[in-house]
């Protein structure tokens, strides 16, 4: 006879490879995202991105019958989308332009600009640590663009760095904002407006930019609208699972997969400058998270 399952069952996977399979989801999306973008455009691409997106992550919804925030919660979402949509878009562009595992060292730049802009936005206290390790950052940034060979591109490299950067940038600004999401709004539902409020903002630019999909691409677009869903899932089941700083180690592997599919897809292999950037990256952001453990508790006093 087949009883109710354990509650524990989808539980069973542990949580650094669920997080590790959801970065390796990310990266497959890149890919996907760095062929396409031979074709199309950067608009196009993210439009199809999140609208596919929005199916998968609309279909979770409905299953689990979420309800929407009110119309006051719905704008402070829209307001976080269009940094992300921008960053997206931005990121695509970047792609297309650079080795896909450098463009992934520009964007583990994101977490050690969160400080800054968590000062600015929310009036947290900036740490000199979090200054030094985003001063060390950038010294691995520059580093990590170090090195192409090819000076008649120098003009399109620097506008992908500039891309991949800025991108890396409002991707720290949309984490911030989603902060002040998270403690109102249920997890499903911000991933599920996280993709329909990009597909809304950019179908009048995709118009105006031109070109529509060729039907033999759109399975292409719908894998890579499932692994951007896949990458949320199994990152947020990861996360709600085992404490954020055992898990860091998974964003990293980033560059290992992306190294991968870079060398047998598009003949890419990194340069020993982007391998040393990364890991002077990493190290500032471990810096920084070392730093975010140290932060005193702030006990409650009694009345």
């Amino acid at each position: 006879m087949t009883g109710s399952p354990s509650p524990s069952r989808p539980y069973s996977f542990p949580p650094l490879a669920m997080a590790v399979t959801g970065v390796m989801m990310g990266c497959v999306m890149d890919a996907m995202i760095k062929h396409l973008g031979a074709t199309y455009s950067a608009v196009l691409i993210a439009l199809l991105r999140y609208a596919f997106g929005t199916v998968f992550s609309g279909g979770t919804v409905i299953a689990l019958k979420r309800k929407l925030p009110d119309g006051r919660g719905l704008r402070r979402h829209a307001v976080r989308a269009l940094a992300s949509t921008i960053s997206a878009v931005l990121f695509f562009h970047c792609l297309s332009v650079l080795p896909i595992a450098e463009a992934t060292v520009l964007l583990f730049c994101a977490p050690l600009m969160i400080a800054p802009l968590a000062h600015w936005l929310l009036g947290e206290k900036m740490r000199p640590v979090a200054v030094l390790a985003l001063g060390i950052g950038f010294i691995g940034m520059l580093i990590t663009v170090q090195g192409a060979a090819g000076a008649a591109d120098s003009a399109k490299r620097i506008e992908g760095i500039v891309s991949g950067v800025v991108a890396a940038g409002l991707y720290s600004l949309s984490i911030v904002l989603l902060r002040q999401l998270a403690q109102k709004d249920d997890a499903i539902v911000t991933a599920f407006l996280g993709n329909v409020f990009p597909a809304i903002f950019l179908v009048v630019p995709a118009v105006l930019v031109g070109g529509a999909p060729m039907m033999p691409d759109i399975p292409l677009f719908v894998v890579v609208g499932a692994t951007g869903f896949l990458l949320w899932f199994l990152l947020t089941q990861a996360y709600a699972r085992a404490p954020a700083q055992s898990l860091a180690a998974a964003e990293y592997t980033g560059l290992i997969w992306s190294a991968l599919l870079g060398y047998f897809f598009f003949a890419e292999t990194p340069r020993w400058q982007v391998w040393i950037g990364a890991g002077v990256i990493i190290a500032a952001v471990m810096l920084s998270a070392w730093d975010n453990r140290r932060k005193p508790k702030i006990v409650p006093v009694a009345d």
